[in-house]
């Protein structure tokens, strides 16, 4: 495990020979007593880490490298953390104004240029002495070579590729035999396998045949220890999302369990009540997953009430006992998961390889054979092999290669050590850049939903990231996530339009191997109920997980001084003391709702100078000492209470995200945060008339969303518009891309925005409404903003005509219409325009009733791909210019047509006459797209004679 270890310190060590270049070409690295000492550091690290390099390439190492690697790497960490407290000091001292302050600066640089010279002498001393080890180990290294390949040009495919399962026809058609076979009990089915061997896989695919037969249906994850709590109040929050039930009951209900949710603190037998009150008399279909233990089965099934309903519970585990004991007494509904044949191992293999399993050239073909022999069938190792197969060049030698490095560490493990090998084969094959962020993963929860994004800007503030000049940093790290995508060391869960990452997790399995790995090369401690894992007494980063009650004596006593990173999850309620994290660079309490100013000492922060990224989502306030984090970058107050910001976070020159809550006022002066590129959440209402003019002083702002609150309404109404308008203009003028306008409650034209808008935004490429906003009819000074790429936005009415503004878009790919009502039976779309289309969704308001049918005349958006319309069934599809006319022929590169049926006020026989005219349209297509049909099931629903049909309308049915 050496290679990985030392090319994981490489990955520490980087970073820091730039910072002592770059502080030797600086006026103070220049000073006497400084120079030399920076020199004569960075030349020992240098001759390190050519030995680094070289030690990279073994597999195992002795007890002696191990040792002098550990000091190596904790060496590395003091050398950084004394340089960014140097510069930090210099940063303060350069600041002062006035003769006298400047002499008194002067003073304090030389007493601090001192104290870091003195410093930088005994960091020296020790670099020595570990040089002078390494030499007396007289280490035997054989240097060899790996030329790493950039990401895999075919991601976009393996994404497509993801979704054709390889094996699973067999088992699906038997589980869903199950699922559906009569019987009026509640019926439990489990499914046993190994780890990495596709339980979710195939569960999941039951799941979405089986779930439109169900009135209510939930997927759960549990986890090896679960937070039952927790999990129930993510059943309950599931219901309050997705019903649509119109009883007073039902509404008094939804507000019950709203409320309760709101509470701090909630009960085991509340949360069990309220789910068994709602699923009462209702068929439902809820799918657990992941179950690792008896207790954890018997404490979620309590929710879930053996009516008379024919309900069904699937549930995965990787324990044969767990699996009996759900399905006791049936012992004949647990399904044992078989690993993969050789034919269907080999597909799965080849075609994630090269995309058709005929493609494997045939001088690769016996070594194939025997990596597939090693894999056993285990479809997480097969797909994690040729992951790791995809980057290399497709050689024997190069095959023959990875193969004998899986036969070196595979022959005395088990199962379970098998696929931990093989996923450490290909974080061993991680550039050293790679290897660092991903183990930063390691942090993270069981199951926890990680958001790219804010993963990337940890990324950047502990210096993980870095670019060469001219680079945009965000940019760099959107592509090292794709890296670690493409080689499946992460599991994409959401992408946008464009194919960006929105949020991931990381497998059970690869997270064990993280934690193993961050453990022993002390780059995370995880703390939580059970365990402690740490390495040495000096704690470089963080982790507390759960109640951590019963290490609060650990907390209390422990030197967290070297602490660079801290983050806190699930029910944490005590995090160490902010004044004892000197050199912290990230503070994350985002995954924690108990950490609020009633159990942390928030006024400590201003000691934080080296802090960069701060997410603190359950706080009142902002403390005015913010101003003091001179290096701030992020600022995530996202969900949270706070109402007012402090008159010094004009201070924070370097922020470039800020996350606000709804509520939330900025001082005067904001116009000061120059670095400032996202603003989420601007409450217009909220924020006095100068604030909103001086928002489109920040010039470099790129992402804005924008709260057109309920509040503002009449004369304020008139005299915020002119004011934020005008920002408008001047963002646009610079570097807006993204604009976003929401609004929560009561219905609001915006119109305004548009229509006076000028000059057109130069840069604005994503433009979208939420909420309650929406614009009278399509504003024809749209056709101006040529940029847009991403349209999304809400209409009170839709014409024909309206149609021509956006046709004349040159580089729109994404359009969403949500419309309210219309007064044409028919909406023509006539050829021109549209030619960059890909996907475009057209959807009439749920409250409304009708909608016109839609013809595209020949010629029309030739791009298009994806196409949702949303229709009422109580009026036919052919009735209303859907029928003979509806003519999506026209398309002629349409793969997917998605349709929603609102089946409000109609009855089963007009529900199914409107599905049979939209199939028989897509038939009519010559190139046969992609058919689902959504159909969505209201209370008030007429009944007629085909009352046996009501039971079958909600759900989805696909062709």
């Amino acid at each position: 495990m050496v290679g990985a270890t030392a090319s994981t310190l490489m990955g520490v060590m980087n970073p820091l020979l730039g910072k002592l270049s770059t502080l030797l070409e600086e006026e103070y690295g220049k000073l006497k007593g400084l120079h030399s000492g920076i020199a004569s550091l960075r030349d020992e690290l240098r001759s390190m880490e050519a030995a680094l390099e070289d030690l990279s390439q073994l597999e195992e190492p002795s007890q002696q490298v191990k040792e002098w690697m550990h000091q190596l790497r904790e060496l590395s960490y003091d050398i950084e953390d004394c340089i960014d407290v140097f510069v930090q000091h210099l940063g303060q001292d350069d600041a002062h104004d006035g003769l006298i302050s400047k002499i008194i600066g002067w003073i304090r640089t030389m007493k601090v240029c001192h104290h870091t010279a003195g410093q930088i002498g005994k960091l020296k001393e020790h670099a020595v002495e570990i040089s002078d080890r390494r030499k007396r180990l007289k280490l035997d290294i054989v240097p060899s070579s790996s030329a790493y390949v950039p990401i895999d040009p075919r991601l976009s495919a393996f994404f497509e590729e993801a979704g054709r399962i390889i094996g699973i026809d067999v088992p699906r058609d038997e589980l869903i035999e199950w699922v559906t076979s009569d019987t009026n009990k509640r019926r439990v089915i489990s499914i046993v396998g190994s780890g990495g061997i596709g339980k979710t896989t195939l569960a999941n695919q039951v799941y979405q045949k089986v779930r439109s037969r169900f009135s209510w249906t939930v997927f759960v994850s549990v986890s090896r220890s679960p937070n039952i709590i927790r999990i129930l109040s993510d059943i309950l929050s599931n219901i309050i999302k997705t019903n649509n039930t119109t009883s007073d009951d039902q509404k008094q209900l939804m507000q019950r369990i709203k409320e309760y949710l709101n509470r701090k603190s909630l009960e085991y037998h509340e949360l069990v009540n309220m789910t068994r009150e709602f699923l009462e008399n209702k068929s439902y279909f809820v799918l657990i997953d992941d179950v690792w233990s008896k207790q954890a089965w018997k404490d979620i099934q309590c929710a879930f009430p053996s009516n008379n309903n024919a309900s069904r519970i699937m549930m995965t585990t990787r324990i044969q006992d767990v699996a009996k004991s759900c399905s006791f007494p049936h012992e004949s509904h647990v399904y044992s998961m078989k690993h993969l044949g050789v034919d269907d191992s080999k597909r799965l293999f080849l075609k994630r390889i090269f995309g058709h399993e005929n493609a494997c050239p045939l001088e690769l073909k016996e070594v194939t054979s025997d990596i597939l022999k090693k894999c056993g069938g285990l479809p997480l190792a097969i797909v994690n092999i040729a992951s790791l197969l995809a980057t290399k060049p497709a050689t024997k030698q190069e095959w023959e290669r990875v193969k004998n490095s899986i036969f070196c560490v595979l022959e005395r493990d088990h199962e379970m050590e098998v696929v931990k090998r093989i996923l450490f084969l290909s974080y061993y094959d991680l550039p050293d850049y790679l290897k660092v962020c991903l183990l930063d993963l390691s942090r993270y929860p069981e199951d926890f939903l990680i958001k790219c994004e804010h993963m990337i800007w940890r990324w950047i503030a502990e210096g993980f990231i870095s670019g060469k000049q001219g680079q945009n940093l965000e940019e760099v790290g959107e592509r090292y996530f794709n890296e670690l995508i493409n080689r499946n060391m992460v599991q994409l869960v959401q992408m946008d339009y464009s194919g960006k990452a929105i949020n991931c997790r990381i497998h059970d399995i690869m997270l064990d191997l993280l934690i193993c790995l961050s453990t022993e090369e002390n780059f995370v401690t995880i703390v939580n109920s059970q365990t402690i894992t740490s390495s040495t007494d000096k704690i470089r980063r963080l982790s507390l997980q759960g109640n951590c009650e019963e290490n609060s004596v650990w907390l209390n006593t422990s030197d967290f001084s070297h602490v660079r990173s801290l983050s806190a999850f699930g029910d944490c309620k005590q995090i160490p003391m902010l004044s004892s994290l000197q050199i912290l660079r990230v503070l994350d309490l985002e995954g924690c709702n108990h950490l609020n100013e009633d159990n942390v000492r928030i006024e400590d922060i201003g000691s934080l100078h080296q802090l960069r990224y701060l997410c603190i989502h359950s706080f009142t306030k902002v403390p005015r000492q913010i101003g003091k984090l001179q290096l701030l970058q992020t600022l995530d107050l996202t969900n949270s209470k706070v109402t007012e910001l402090p008159a010094s976070i004009v201070q924070l020159r370097q922020l470039v995200s800020l996350e606000l809550g709804f509520q939330a006022r900025l001082p005067d002066g904001i116009s000061n945060m120059r670095a400032l590129q996202y603003l989420r959440c601007f409450n217009c209402s909220k924020n006095s008339i100068n604030v909103v003019l001086e928002l489109g002083n920040i010039i470099k702002l790129k992402r804005l969303v924008i709260h057109w609150d309920h509040d503002i309404t009449g004369e304020d109404e008139e005299r915020y518009k002119k004011p934020l308008v005008s920002s408008l203009c001047k963002l646009g003028q610079s570097n807006l891309q993204i604009l976003n306008i929401t609004r929560l409650y009561l219905y609001c034209t915006v119109d305004f925005l548009i229509e006076s808008w000028y000059p057109p935004p130069q840069h604005l490429r994503h433009f979208e409404m939420n909420g309650m906003a929406h614009f009278h009819r399509i504003p024809r000074r749209i056709s101006s903003f040529s940029t847009l790429i991403y349209l999304d936005i809400r209409l009170e009415q839709l014409e024909e005509e309206d149609m021509q503004p956006l046709k004349d878009l040159p580089v729109l790919v994404n359009l969403y219409l949500e419309v309210r009502e219309s007064n044409q039976e028919t909406l023509i779309i006539s050829h021109g325009g549209f030619q960059c289309l890909k996907d475009f969704s057209l959807l009439y308001a749920e409250d409304k009733k009708g909608g016109p049918g839609m013809i595209f005349e020949g010629g029309v958006m030739p791009k298009l791909q994806r196409l949702n319309i949303r229709y009422h069934a109580h009026i036919t599809v052919p009735e209303r210019g859907c029928g003979s006319d509806f003519s999506i022929h026209q398309l002629t590169s349409l793969k997917l047509f998605l349709v929603d049926i609102y089946c409000a006020g109609a009855t089963a026989r007009e529900v199914e006459v409107a599905e049979v005219a939209i199939r028989n349209h897509a038939n009519l297509h010559p190139n046969h797209p992609s058919l689902e049909v959504r159909k969505f099931l209201k209370e008030h629903m007429a009944t007629n004679e085909d009352n046996d049909a009501t039971e079958q309308l909600e759900g989805t049915s696909t062709s």
